[in-house]
């Protein structure tokens, strides 16, 4: 049987999750990403529109983060928070690689990451907040976007760089694997208007994020 959290594991979970998103990982297996041997020096140009598109996937797992956290505040099913759980650690994992291919290309993650982060940690407790069903509905939601947005990025990246295209699908398969997991676990299938909403608030976050 599965312990119940008490409200001091919680905030002890809370407060170990937040570090390991908002600082940069020590060298581990979680950021290893291996350079591909195809690979073609990378002009200035594109390393840093590389960079950039990084730096935005990087900023959206910190932002996944938030929301998953905030999430399991209202998680009332065990299994629900064992799913979220398993979503979110994966989602570490590609938060790490992408701060360590952002060190690879000489660039930074985002300077708004934290504000972004506490946002995401806010909406994320007040959906939780509506319902369990609302919460794992805007996860879902989140990371089918974010699936589409790396693909969109995968026709972006120059010819030569097989090793952020590598991330990239990687990174894909899993959001569309973590959004399934999402529904499955009882998530709501949100309206289309919320969903046009979501993606706008997207938008505006990655076109920030890909400069600053």
């Amino acid at each position: 049987m599965m312990r119940r959290r008490t409200r001091s594991d919680q905030w002890i979970y809370q407060f170990d999750r937040a570090l390991r998103t908002l600082v940069p990982p020590t060298a581990n297996a979680r950021a290893v990403v291996p350079v591909s041997p195809n690979d073609e020096t990378l002009t200035a140009f594109e390393a840093s529109h590389v960079a950039g598109a990084m730096r935005v996937n990087h900023c959206g797992e910190v932002c996944l983060q938030g929301l998953y956290q905030g999430q399991r505040l209202f998680a009332q099913r065990p299994e629900a928070s064992a799913q979220m759980e398993q979503s979110a650690s994966k989602n570490l994992e590609h938060l790490a690689r992408c701060s360590e291919r952002l060190r690879q290309l000489d660039s930074r993650t985002s300077l708004l990451a934290p504000g972004f982060y506490m946002a995401a940690l806010s909406i994320g407790a007040m959906t939780g907040a509506l319902s369990e069903r609302v919460g794992l509905g805007v996860l879902a939601a989140s990371e089918a976007q974010a699936a589409k947005r790396l693909s969109e990025q995968q026709d972006r990246l120059p010819d030569t760089d097989h090793t952020s295209s590598a991330l990239l699908r990687q990174m894909s398969t899993d959001k569309n694997r973590h959004a399934q997991l999402a529904l499955e676990a009882g998530g709501l299938r949100l309206p289309a208007p919320v969903q046009w909403m979501m993606r706008g608030a997207f938008k505006a976050v990655s076109k920030t994020t890909y400069h600053l």
